[in-house]
């Protein structure tokens, strides 16, 4: 009896640190992709990786780097990922397609001089680009923001100058060599474009008053997250984004060290990316009530939504974004 009642309490035990053990074994871990751009923003990805945030979640995560937000969003509904940083512009536009096989998830961040119009010497204003030739990123977040810096310096983006579709990535060269006249982009290559000899800034989205009204940009950035993933197992989804959210806390309390893991990705200098942290403020988990609400990003996203079918007809309906919103996902 005694022999008997020994064992199971030893059989007891070793269930117990099997069941308080973090799953750490790479063959127990579950596969999971995260797709993102390099900008500063998306670093909770990284971060979640370089330190076990996503393996403690029980995730071996792995990321892919995708230029464009529609790609994106399309990338995380297809289920090729479970999680990606991207645009709004984006997410509206895959919406409206009646894509409904991904979730809203989250807002990471706000900023205020964090895009703008560079051009090139000899154009010292938005009114000297009529007729010029302004390199954007079509369907990209700045689009907007440049439409927009335009309207209200009484010029149609869209018929008082000539528009070239360039990556980011391309503009830099463009404007040394001449074959624009300016370039509207995000941070980094916003800030890359200033260092062009000759070149300077004429127009910033912080000029929008955006930051003072809805403490946000014309195209904020968003997380969104595959259906499948969250519909076939809510509680690891809601592990997965916790996970998310503990690598942006742990970025904000520890800006110096995040700076040198994200350089190993990001391609952006350690300096270059804490200029970013300095004109961005991350949120929280905490942050998404109001984020997600119409004392947040919902007028935003209703604008650009406007904007999309109105002007620009990129889009052929105006989707109900909230449709696609799981804040009950969001948990710390």
């Amino acid at each position: 009896m005694m022999l008997k009642r020994r064992t199971i309490l030893m059989a007891a035990a070793m269930l117990a640190a099997m069941i308080a053990a973090p799953v750490t074994k790479a063959e127990e871990l579950k596969q999971a992709v995260v797709v993102s751009s390099t900008a500063g923003v998306h670093a909770p990805f990284w971060i979640g990786i370089d330190k076990g945030f996503f393996k403690d979640a029980g995730f071996d995560v792995s990321w892919r780097q995708v230029a464009s937000s529609t790609d994106r969003v399309a990338v995380v509904s297809s289920g090729d990922a479970v999680m990606g940083g991207t645009g709004a512009q984006g997410m509206i536009a895959v919406m409206s397609q009646g894509n409904k096989n991904f979730y809203w998830v989250g807002i990471p961040d706000a900023a205020q001089d964090i895009s703008g119009i560079v051009a090139r010497e000899g154009i010292n204003s938005l009114q000297d680009l009529k007729g010029k030739k302004l390199a954007i990123q079509f369907g990209g977040s700045e689009e907007i923001t440049d439409y927009l810096l335009l309207k209200n310096a009484g010029l149609d983006m869209y018929k008082d100058v000539q528009l070239v579709n360039l990556k980011q990535s391309e503009m830099i060269q463009a404007l040394k060599q001449g074959l624009v006249d300016a370039a509207g982009a995000w941070y980094p290559e916003y800030k890359r474009l200033q260092e062009v000899p000759g070149a300077k800034k004429i127009a910033s989205v912080a000029d929008l008053g955006y930051w003072e009204k809805y403490h946000q940009i014309p195209a904020p950035n968003t997380l969104v997250m595959n259906k499948k993933f969250v519909e076939d197992d809510p509680a690891a989804a809601k592990r997965f984004l916790a996970a998310y959210w503990k690598a942006q806390q742990w970025i904000i309390d520890n800006r110096q060290e995040a700076a040198a893991i994200v350089a190993k990705i990001s391609k952006q200098s350690p300096e270059e990316w804490l200029a970013w942290e300095n004109m961005s403020e991350r949120f929280t988990w905490k942050d998404q009530a109001t984020q997600l609400s119409d004392k947040g990003a919902y007028p935003i996203m209703q604008s650009m939504e406007d904007f999309m079918a109105d002007t620009i007809k990129k889009i052929d309906n105006k989707p109900d974004f909230r449709e696609w919103v799981r804040q009950d996902l969001i948990v710390p």
